[in-house]
C-alpha cells in the first residue's frame, strides 16, 4: 500500500523545478547492439529520500489518528518526479547512456557480452551502494536475454510491446463513452511506433473524442469504428519487432501527407485546408522533429513525392506559416529529394539506405526465424536472405536477377564468383562446422599473420557469408597471438590516483640505482631517498643493496637527521621486503608503503630524481666510470639549489628558509639584497624571520604539488581507456624480465580477488596455484576465446542448418553449371 495524499494546495504555492524526465522512445534506442539485460528496481524510490528539516512541516496531513508529516520524498508533490529523476541521473551520471538508462525508479543495464555486463552491473551496484540506495530484490531481473522495462519487451532481437499491455488492450470491452474511447486510444498510442499507419486506422475513434461535452457523453458506435478497433487489436497482437537503429548508418526519412494525416499524426481540423505545398512541408517537419534524436548532426536524404518541396527554399513571398516553418527545418540541415508517389510506398518510415536506390519494402519476420537468420547472416546481405524462405514475395524478383551471375555448381560444389578490378576468383562455398578449422588452419601456416593477410589470402580461396566478422573473432581467440602480443598498452592503463601531499619529511621514497661499474672503494649501488614534500634528496654509494644497508642509511641519514618519518614508499624488490628492514621499521613503527609489482609509476617520485642523478654523474665523471662514487655529493647539492619545475622552489630554500651562497658569489649572504623587480619588494635575507618564510614556502609547495598533481590527473585520464576486471574473470599478465623471444604475456589467470580502489587483483593459474603477489591493472589485459560464438542467445544450431541448407539450394538454382 502507497500514501498518496492531495497536495494541491501545496503544489499551487511551489515552484516547479524544471529537470525533465527521460524521453522513453530516446532511452530505447540506446539498446542497439546489446544481448545481456539486468533491471533494478529501487524499493519505495520516493521515500529513500529525506525532506529537507526546513520543509517537513509543509507535508504534513491529517487522518482520523492524528496529524502526520512526512519525514522522506511523499508522491503527490509536483516536483517528486523530476526531483528523483535528477537524483538517479546524478547518481549514475558516468554510465547514463553507454550502459544504464534509468527512469525514476526503474534502471536497465544493457552490454554485448556478459564480461561487460559483470563489469557494468557491478559499476552500478557500487554506485547505489555509494549512495545508499536499496533495491527490491524480487522485483530484479538479472542477466536476462529478455526482459520488461517500462512498458517494453527488450532482447537482442529488438523491441516490442509489453505482453500484458498487449493482452490488456486485446481484452478492452467496446467503449461506449468518450472517456472509454480517449483511455483505448491513448494506450493503444502509447505503442504507435509498431502500427504501420496507426493514424490513419485510429481516425475513426479519434473523430469520437473531438466536441465539447462531458467525458460521460455517450458515442454512436458505427461499423468504421468497429473496424478501427478491431484492427488496433490485430495490429497489436502481430506487431513487429523494432530493431534500434544503428548511430553509424546514414538515414532516409520518407514523407506524404493527404487529406487526413502527415506522416503519422492525425490533423487537425484547420490543418486539413491547408494547401497540397503546406501539407506536405507540413509531413517533412514533423518526421524531423520525431526523428531529432537519430538525425541531428548527422547527413541524410528526406524523399517527398510532392516535387516543388525540392526548391522550398528558393519560395518567393512565403506566407508568414511558411516562413516559420521554412526557419526551423532549415537547423535540421536536410537534404530534400523528389521521389515518384509510385516508388514512396513506405510513408512515416525512418529506413535504412544502402544506396540511392534503396529498396522500400518492409519485410516483418517471425522472432525465431529471426534469431536463426542472425545465426549466419551478414549485414550486406540482409535481403538476399529472404529468398531461401519458402512463398519468398514477388518484389525480389530484380534481387533474384541480380545474384543469379554470382554463383556457379560444379562437381557438386557452389563457388562464389568474386571480382577484382581485372581478377576474377572462384571462391569455394564453406559449410559452417568447417570454418573455424579452416580459418585456423590458415592462420598457424602463415605465422599466426594479421586479420588482414589471412583475409586477402582467404577470400581468393574459400568463401561464407559473413566471413570478414567470423575471421577477426576467431583471430582475436588465438591464444598464441595474444601471449605475443605487444606490451605497451598504455591507453589502457588504469586513472591516476594522485599521492595525498604530506608534511615535510613525513614520507620519504627510497629507490637503489643500479648496478653501476664498480668503483675503486667498492661501491656497485647508489641508495636514493626523495622527501615528497620539499624534494629534499639524499644518497649514498654502497658496495651491496642489502636490507642491512638500507637499515643504517635510514637510521643515519634520516632518522637521526630528520627525525623519524610517517611512511617510507619502496618499491617491491627483495632487499625492501627483507626481514632485517621489516624489523627494523616496526621498532620505530615507521609504515612501510610498496608499489605493485613491476609498477614503478607508483614510485615516480624517486624514480625521476634518480634519471636526473645519474645525468649529472655522467657529467661529472666525465668519462672516469669507476670514480662514479667520489661526485655523488655534487650532485645531490646541485639538485637541492635548483628550483623545482613543480613547488617553484629549491629543496634548500624550502628546508633552510634562505637561498645558499654558492661558489662564486660576491656578497655575503648577511648583507645580499634581492634584486628589486617589478612587483617584487627588497628582502634583507638575514633580518627576515626563517620560521616564518620556511612555514610561507611550504604552504605554497604544498599547493603546488596539489594543483600539479590534479593537472596531471586530468590530462592522463583523458588519454587512457580504463580498463576494470571482475572476479572470475580470466586474463593475461604482462611478462616481466623475459628472454627476448619469450612471449610478452603469460597465463591465463583467473582473476580471484579485486581492489577497486587502488586497480589491483590477486591472480590464479588454471591449476589453482595463487600467484605471488597482486597485480595492477596497467600488467593485465583481457583474454578473448572462441566461447561467445556458440553462447550466443539467439544461436540456435538446428535453425542454422537448416537456414543453411534452404541457403545452398537457392544458391544451386540461382547458378549455371559450367560446360
Amino acid at each position: 500500500m502507497r500514501l498518496c495524499i492531495d497536495y494541491h494546495a501545496v503544489n499551487r504555492v511551489t515552484r516547479r523545478h524544471s529537470h525533465p524526465l527521460p524521453h522513453i522512445d530516446e532511452c530505447l534506442e540506446q539498446l542497439h547492439g546489446a544481448k545481456y539485460y539486468s533491471s533494478i528496481d529501487l524499493k519505495s524510490g520516493y521515500h529513500q529520500l529525506k525532506i529537507k528539516e526546513d520543509d517537513i512541516p509543509k507535508t504534513a496531513f491529517n487522518t482520523r489518528y492524528g496529524s502526520f508529516e512526512w519525514l522522506v520524498l511523499p508522491f503527490g508533490l509536483m516536483n517528486a518526479p523530476p526531483i528523483f529523476q535528477k537524483t538517479m541521473n546524478s547518481v549514475l551520471g558516468n554510465c547514463l547512456d553507454k550502459f544504464a538508462m534509468v527512469y525514476l525508479d526503474d534502471i536497465l543495464i544493457y552490454s554485448k557480452t556478459k564480461e561487460e555486463h559483470y563489469r557494468h552491473l557491478r559499476y552500478v551496484l557500487e554506485k547505489l551502494r555509494g549512495a545508499k540506495l536499496i533495491a527490491n530484490l524480487k522485483k530484479c531481473e538479472l542477466f536476462k536475454t529478455e526482459l520488461e522495462f517500462v512498458g517494453f519487451q527488450v532482447s537482442a532481437a529488438g523491441i516490442l510491446p509489453s505482453r500484458k499491455k498487449v493482452k490488456a488492450i486485446q481484452e478492452w470491452p467496446v467503449p461506449t463513452n468518450v472517456q472509454e474511447v480517449r483511455q483505448f486510444v491513448g494506450l493503444a498510442s502509447h505503442y504507435r511506433r509498431f502500427i504501420k499507419g496507426f493514424a490513419s486506422l485510429a481516425a475513426p475513434l479519434t473523430e469520437l473524442t473531438k466536441g465539447t461535452g462531458a467525458k460521460k457523453r455517450a458515442i454512436v458506435w458505427t461499423k468504421d469504428c468497429q473496424v478501427a478497433f478491431g484492427k488496433l487489436k490485430d495490429r497489436m497482437t502481430a506487431a513487429p519487432i523494432l530493431v534500434p537503429p544503428n548511430p553509424d548508418a546514414p538515414y532516409v526519412v520518407e514523407t506524404d501527407a493527404s487529406d487526413y494525416a502527415v506522416g503519422a499524426v492525425l490533423l487537425q481540423q484547420a490543418e486539413r485546408n491547408y494547401p497540397a505545398q503546406e501539407r506536405e512541408l507540413l509531413a517533412i517537419l514533423h518526421a524531423l522533429r520525431t526523428w531529432r534524436c537519430f538525425i541531428d548532426g548527422r547527413r541524410y536524404t528526406v524523399f517527398s513525392d510532392h516535387h516543388p518541396l525540392k526548391y522550398f527554399r528558393s519560395k518567393t513571398k512565403p506566407t508568414p506559416r511558411l516562413t516559420r516553418w521554412i526557419a526551423e527545418i532549415e537547423l535540421y540541415d536536410p537534404d530534400i529529394q523528389y521521389k515518384p508517389g509510385r516508388e514512396n510506398h513506405v510513408p512515416d518510415l525512418l529506413s535504412r539506405r544502402n544506396g540511392p536506390n534503396c529498396t522500400t519494402d518492409t519485410q516483418l519476420l517471425e522472432p525465431n526465424y529471426l534469431y536463426a537468420l542472425k545465426a549466419i547472416q551478414e549485414s550486406d546481405w540482409p535481403k538476399f536472405y529472404t529468398l531461401v524462405e519458402e512463398n519468398w514475395p514477388p518484389t525480389y524478383k530484380d534481387l533474384l536477377t541480380k545474384h543469379k551471375e554470382k554463383f556457379v555448381v560444379c562437381a557438386d560444389q557452389v563457388f562464389r564468383i568474386i571480382k577484382n578490378g581485372n581478377d576474377k576468383y572462384e571462391a569455394r562455398y564453406v559449410l559452417f562446422a568447417r570454418r573455424a578449422d579452416l580459418v585456423q588452419e590458415f592462420h598457424k601456416s602463415v605465422g599466426h599473420a594479421s586479420k588482414i593477410t589471412v583475409l586477402d589470402l582467404m577470400r581468393k580461396r574459400w568463401w561464407w557469408p559473413g566471413m570478414c566478422a567470423d575471421i577477426q573473432e576467431w583471430l582475436a581467440a588465438c591464444e598464441q597471438c595474444q601471449l605475443a602480443a605487444n606490451a605497451d598498452r598504455k591507453s589502457h592503463h588504469a586513472p591516476m590516483k594522485p599521492l595525498e601531499v604530506p608534511p615535510a619529511f613525513s614520507r620519504w621514497h627510497l629507490d637503489f640505482i643500479g648496478e653501476l661499474p664498480t668503483t675503486i672503494n667498492g661501491n656497485r649501488w647508489l641508495l636514493v631517498a626523495v622527501d615528497y614534500a620539499t624534494n629534499w634528496t639524499i644518497a649514498r654509494a654502497v658496495p651491496d643493496a642489502t636490507g642491512e644497508a638500507i637499515a643504517n642509511f635510514l637510521y643515519e641519514e634520516i632518522v637521526m637527521r630528520f627525525s623519524c618519518p610517517n611512511e617510507i614508499l619502496t618499491d617491491r624488490g627483495a632487499n625492501f621486503m627483507s626481514n632485517v628492514l621489516n624489523y627494523y621499521m616496526g621498532r620505530l613503527k615507521i609504515n612501510h608503503l610498496r608499489t605493485s609489482s613491476f609498477h614503478a609509476r607508483t614510485n615516480s617520485k624517486v624514480e625521476r630524481t634518480n634519471g636526473i642523478l645519474k645525468q649529472m654523474l655522467r657529467k661529472f665523471a666525465h668519462g672516469k666510470i669507476h670514480h662514479w662514487d667520489q661526485f655523488v655529493d655534487p650532485a645531490v647539492f646541485a639538485y637541492q639549489v635548483c628550483k623545482h619545475r613543480t613547488t617553484g622552489f629549491s629543496p634548500y630554500f624550502l628546508v633552510y628558509g634562505q637561498e645558499p651562497n654558492l661558489p662564486g658569489d660576491m656578497l655575503p649572504p648577511f648583507i645580499r639584497v634581492t634584486e628589486n623587480k617589478p612587483g617584487h619588494t627588497a628582502v634583507v635575507t638575514g633580518r627576515v624571520p626563517i620560521v616564518r618564510k620556511i612555514r610561507e614556502a611550504h604552504a605554497l609547495a604544498e599547493k603546488r604539488l596539489q594543483d600539479n598533481a590534479a593537472k596531471d590527473k586530468a590530462k592522463w585520464d583523458a588519454a587512457i581507456k580504463p580498463q576494470t576486471f571482475s572476479v572470475g574473470d580470466h586474463v593475461l599478465m604482462r611478462h616481466e624480465n623475459k628472454f627476448s623471444l619469450e612471449y610478452n604475456w603469460k597465463g591465463p589467470f583467473k582473476i580471484l580477488k579485486a581492489n577497486l580502489d587502488t586497480h589491483i587483483y590477486q591472480l590464479q593459474d588454471l591449476n589453482g596455484k595463487v600467484y605471488g603477489s597482486w597485480v595492477h591493472t596497467d600488467r593485465l589485459r583481457p583474454i578473448h576465446t572462441n566461447s561467445s560464438i556458440s553462447a550466443e542467445p539467439w544461436y540456435d544450431p538446428t535453425a542454422a542448418r537448416a537456414i543453411e541448407r534452404r541457403y545452398m539450394d537457392a544458391a544451386t538454382k540461382l547458378a549455371f553449371v559450367r560446360g
